[in-house]
């Protein structure tokens, strides 16, 4: 019955027409030699990845092999000064945790540095049963704080802290479970919101796919890979929003990152999800993508990196630090690590 839901779901997304806003995109950008890129390794399925500020520069980054789905994962520290790359070793943490680390986002609370991760508590990639984990930051280790769980975190995909601590969590699907939800696209799939003490509600519902996610302030920017579209929800002092602003249309948008220019942000763009289905099932077949670069305010982009697929395949991420731009993946084990042209 799976075999056939996959097939369904690969027909279903083949025949799809995909439309691009071509007005509203600009010529491609400078700002990174792609000739100069080069991997680095790590886990496999390097999917988010989040700088840490210190004394000295550190990527955190989520790594499960999703090829293997039961299988558990880590976290990797990066340090770009010295290039080293090791799991953190994880304290405190209930004996019988399953650690499936999806998403991640970072908050100061206090003197603390938090680490929120999505995590996967089923070893089968359909599944009702997820949490969030928090954990603090230790220059060696990442130190267990809490779980939470609740029946709105249906099919988790990424989560973003706000400034005041609300955590937002897109739901790609209602039913985390349901196959044929993807294979219909159906618009049920929901923004959950969690503030201390209040709880979980659903915040927004009726979306077709809700992927990257970012809460600011005033507002919560979600790109959507079903639907095609970069939204902007107003966001209001209780945590609830308003109706969204569609910002961008874009095709099969995947991660979701803030860009060096204020008011921009990187968005990814994958080219076929035929082509990042097979990639899973075969990591020799390429799967394109495609870096915007996109204008909050004018709702105009530019290409800030593309590849079909040889450099790498499935990109999920963009992280830009101060001499480098790291892009992460879904299934294969490196980050794409590409100098600026001008650091700083």
């Amino acid at each position: 019955m799976l075999a056939l839901a996959r097939i369904l779901f690969t027909v279903t997304i083949s025949s799809a027409a995909i439309t691009i806003d071509a007005a509203a995109s600009a010529p491609a950008g400078n700002r990174i030699d792609s000739d100069t890129c080069r991997p680095v390794q790590t886990g496999p399925g390097p999917h988010s990845l989040i700088q840490v500020n210190g004394s000295t520069v550190r990527l955190l980054v989520s790594s499960h092999d999703r090829r293997n789905f039961e299988k558990t994962g880590d976290i990797y520290d990066y340090q770009p000064s010295t290039g080293t790359m090791r799991p953190l070793p994880r304290t405190g943490e209930p004996r019988e945790l399953s650690f499936r680390p999806h998403h991640t986002d970072i908050y100061q609370a206090g003197s603390e540095t938090l680490l929120y991760v999505i995590n996967h508590d089923d070893g089968k990639p359909n599944s009702r049963h997820h949490s969030i984990l928090v954990y603090a930051i230790q220059p060696d280790r990442l130190v267990f704080k809490k779980r939470l769980r609740d029946p709105l975190l249906s099919s988790p995909n990424h989560l973003s802290i706000s400034p005041g601590g609300d955590i937002y969590v897109s739901n790609d699907r209602r039913d985390g479970s349901s196959v044929m939800e993807l294979v219909l696209r159906q618009k049920k799939a929901t923004i959950v919101h969690y503030r201390e003490n209040s709880g979980w509600r659903i915040v927004a519902a009726g979306l077709s796919f809700p992927n990257g996610i970012e809460a600011e302030t005033s507002r919560v920017l979600v790109s959507k890979t079903f639907g095609s579209a970069l939204l902007e929800f107003p966001r209001k002092p209780d945590g609830s929003l308003g109706m969204p602003r569609r910002v961008i249309s874009l095709p099969l948008l995947d991660g979701l990152t803030p860009a060096q220019a204020p008011d921009h942000y990187l968005v990814i763009s994958h080219a076929s999800l035929v082509d990042f289905l097979q990639h899973k099932n075969n990591g020799a077949h390429r799967s394109p993508a495609t870096v915007h670069e996109v204008n909050m305010t004018t709702g105009r982009s530019r290409i800030f990196f593309e590849d079909d697929g040889r450099k790498i395949s499935g990109i999920s991420a963009a992280v830009t630090t101060s001499d480098a731009v790291y892009f992460g993946q879904s299934f294969e084990p490196f980050l794409l690590r590409c100098p600026h042209k001008n650091p700083g």
